[in-house]
Parts: structure tokens; sequence; C-alpha cells
């Protein structure tokens, strides 16, 4: 328990199969230090990372907002939250702005910075609401200039990515949180930057990568470059998708029976036997179905071919093909679906599994709260604002209060993971760095202004091998073409 007044952050990511969230503080050093963490089922309220029953996504979102509270004082209670958004609208935008400083060219002051900071504000677009404005690219006379300030120059250019998603999705977060939970919105942040920024290196950023999550409901892809974000994308294609696909099995099933077929049986190996079979049991334990391991791991592989070759069609088509040459960061539901990363292998890009930089929190945090919480701690080094607030206790209640008397539950540092009837699983951990001072519509699928993500300069091809880009997209046409191909069993993908 944290007794001390100590700025807590309050996180919520809306997912489309778990509304997550956690209580954190943070070292001086900047660094997340979990306080408690939580994750409910949707059971529905949210569809492709969208909330869809407002009444519902409330009630669970207060259940969580309960099970988050019992890890504080009593005197403390939650009172505003940042909300994390991956939506099947969302996308970026860039935004360029400038200024002639005349012919004879001017020396760029702070007033320069904020008149090019000030013209973005005029950016609009229909029927969208701005998330974010990313840290700009400057240029100065046309040549890229990291820190601008002091430089003499003619004409002096900032490129801004503005993070924006449909109105309608807002709003509904919006009455969620304030209207019907009576709480302080403090901000929404975009999820796929947030666990970009925590978990991708500098010398990826630096040098060109994509981010790819595939969650539940929705994929995403934010791609940097030079440090910066230059595209987000999400499409709304997900883990759903398999488990739907699963219902039509030459035996047929609920799509609650699918979804445990996929995460207790399933895989994406195709070198399994033709005759090897498995038995799923229905999710009330009433009957019992035999199936191929063969077909079942044939639709689950199909699937996620497909999701990848929408991955790497999105980012060429945005002309970002020869921006990765670090490869992939893969994070989400979907990558733990076993032989995922043995088929990547074959496919053969340059990735690697998404994990928390070592600079994101706080020494002693428990290694299975980094596992299940990395988004939550991401939105959480995000965080700025406290969200929880602390009410004036009489002076007579601290006077008969007991110094030395504690229970042997909150002596405890760290509570082990419990699971709970809701299959969520609850940490609280106490680091004693804490004590140092201080499937709906689609039609905006394709929504996307090709231009706004398009390089203003094309960059020559290299006389080296195909790029880790291109060798993912060579390996991906051969996987799906010859995925149902006659075999014994011994297919590559």
């Amino acid at each position: 328990m944290n007794d001390r007044r100590d700025s807590i952050y309050a996180v919520i990511n809306i997912g489309s199969t778990s509304l997550s969230g956690m209580l954190a503080t943070k070292s001086p050093q900047g660094r997340v230090v979990p306080i408690a963490a939580h994750r409910v089922p949707t059971a529905g309220c949210v569809r492709q990372g969208s909330i869809h029953n407002i009444e519902e996504a409330a009630k669970r979102i207060s259940s969580l907002l309960d099970k988050l509270s019992t890890a504080l004082p009593q005197e403390a209670q939650i009172s505003g939250v940042y909300v994390g958004l991956e939506c099947r609208s969302m996308r970026s935008e860039r935004y360029d702005s400038f200024i002639d400083l005349g012919e004879e060219g001017s020396v760029v002051t702070p007033e320069h910075l904020l008149t090019l900071k000030d013209q973005v504000s005029d950016a609009s677009y229909p029927g969208m609401t701005i998330l974010s404005i990313t840290e700009p690219r400057y240029r100065c006379d046309g040549k890229r200039e990291p820190n601008p300030r002091g430089v003499r120059c003619r004409r002096l250019e900032a490129q801004y990515l503005l993070i924006v998603a449909r109105q309608n999705i807002i709003v509904n977060v919006r009455e969620t949180i304030e209207d019907r939970l009576g709480l302080r919105l403090l901000g929404i942040l975009p999820t796929p930057i947030a666990e970009a920024a925590a978990t991708m290196t500098m010398e990826e950023m630096a040098l060109g990568c994509a981010y790819v999550n595939i969650g539940g409901g929705t994929t995403s892809i934010a791609i940097y470059q030079e440090r910066f974000p230059v595209a987000l994308f999400v499409l709304p294609l997900g883990g759903n998708n398999v488990t739907r696909d699963l219902t039509q099995l030459s035996v047929p099933l609920l799509e609650s029976d699918a979804e445990n077929l996929k995460i207790n049986q399933g895989s994406m190996n195709l070198s399994v036997s033709r005759t090897e079979e498995i038995i799923a049991t229905s999710a009330d334990g009433s009957s019992t179905k035999h199936f191929s391991q063969l077909e079942v791991n044939r639709y689950i592989s199909a699937r996620i071919l497909e999701i990848l070759n929408n991955v790497v069609s999105i980012i060429h088509e945005a002309g970002c093909g020869e921006s990765i040459p670090k490869g992939f960061v893969f994070a989400g539901g979907v990558t733990k679906t076993n032989y995922f990363f043995e088929t990547l292998r074959k496919l053969s890009p340059e990735y690697r599994k998404a994990s928390l930089r070592r600079d994101i929190y706080e020494e002693g945090v428990d290694n299975n709260l980094l596992a299940n919480y990395i988004t939550e701690i991401a939105l959480a080094a995000q965080a700025s604002e406290p969200g929880v607030t602390y009410e004036l206790r009489p002076l007579e209640s601290l006077l008969q209060e007991q110094p030395t008397t504690r229970s042997s539950e909150s002596a405890e540092p760290v509570l082990q993971p419990k699971e709970e009837e809701e299959e969520s699983y609850t940490y609280t951990t106490i680091s004693e760095a804490q004590h140092l001072p201080l499937d709906d519509d689609e039609d905006d699928f394709f929504d996307y202004r090709e231009e706004s993500y398009k390089h203003e300069e094309k960059r020559e091809p290299k006389e080296k091998g195909p790029s880790a880009f291109e060798r993912l997209k060579s390996g991906l046409s051969k996987g799906i073409s010859s995925l149902f191909g006659e075999s014994d069993g011994g297919d590559d993908y």
C-alpha cells in the first residue's frame, strides 16, 4: 500500500478483448514503479478498439478501478485517468509548416519555432479529432537540422505527425469516463505510439523500424525513422478473425469454444502429421469434439499470414518499405500463437519480439507483470498528471491510529498473480524504489491519405541484398500460395 503522498498515475487501456488498468508512481529518474494492475474481459462492449456499449463499458471500467483501488490507502481515491486507445479509425496525418526568413536569412529564435508550432493549430480533418502531435523534424534551407535554434537560414520548415481518430469514438470515451464514471479524462494516448516508444531501441528508431502489434480486434503499425514516428496505421484485423475462422471447421464450433481451441491447442505448425487428432472440450465442459490438428493449424496459419501480408502491403503502399532497415518489432496476443516466431524465421525478415526497454521501469518490478502488462507500463511512462487524490482526514482519527500496526497482507511487498473468476490477473507491486525521495463498419479501413506518408525525397535502391521488408514480402507470397498445397505434412509454412 502506498502510504506516502507520491504522485500516482492511473491508466486504462481499451482493448478489443480486455480492459486493463494500472496504478503506478515514478522514480526520481522517471522510471515507472507499478503499484497495481488488473485486467477484465470486454464481453463485447468494445469492438475493434472502440467502445460499442457505453453502459456496459462503464460498468466494467468501474469494476476494474475498484480492483485497482484496493492497493491505495483508505483516504486515497482515483479521480482521473489516462486512456490508451488503438481503434480502427486511428491513423497519422503529416502536417508541414514553414517560415520564410528573407533573402539574407535570419538566425532561428525560439519565437520562430513557436510560430511553426502555432501553424499546427490550424490543422483540421473532417469527422476526425487530433489526439496528439509528435515532436517535429526540422529543415533549414532543405537540410535536416536536429536543433535549428541559432542556425542562420532563409527558409525554416517543420514536419509534424498528427495522430487522429474518428470523432464519435472519442465522444464515446469521454461519455464513458467523464459522464458515466465522473472521472477526469487526463488524456487520450495513442497506444501504438506509447508502446513503440517504450519497446524500440534508440538504434531501431534512428535507423528505421516498424513496430507491429497484432491484437484481438486490430493490428497497429508504427513506423520510426531518424528517431521520429513517420507513419501510423491501424488495420481492423486481429486474433478475433482467427477465432471466427475456427467456427467454420468441418465440425462447427461456438465462438467461445473456438477461442479456447485457438489458445490451448492451436498452432501455425504445418509440419504435423495428417493423422494427428486433437480433442477439444466445450467451454462449459458439456461435450468434446475431435479435430484434425493439421486442419486447425491451417486455418490459423492462413489468417495470420493474411494479416502479415496486409501489414506488408500497407507499408509498401505508403512508400515506407525502404524506411525500415532494422526490420520489425512484433507484439500482441496473436504473437503468442504456437510456432508464430518459428514461421517468421522461415519467412526470413529481420525481426524481434517486443520487450520493455530497461530504462522504462524501475528495478525490482515483478517479471510476470513486465511480461503481461507491457502496454499499461508504456502508457504509465507517458502520463504526466497524477490521477489519485487524497482526502483530508480529521486530526482525531490520525491521533487514534496505531503507528506500528499493519496487517500481514499489507506488509507483503509483492502479491503473486491470482486468477480471478473472470480470468483476469491482479498484481500489487510496491518496489523499494517507491520510497526514494521525491466487426463493425470498416468503411474507413482504406481511408488513408497516401500523400501524407510519402517521403519528401526518394532513396536510391541499395546495392546490397534484399531488405528485411522485401524478404518478408517474398516469404509471405510464397507461404500463402503454398499454404493449402498437397503434402504429407511437411509444409515449410
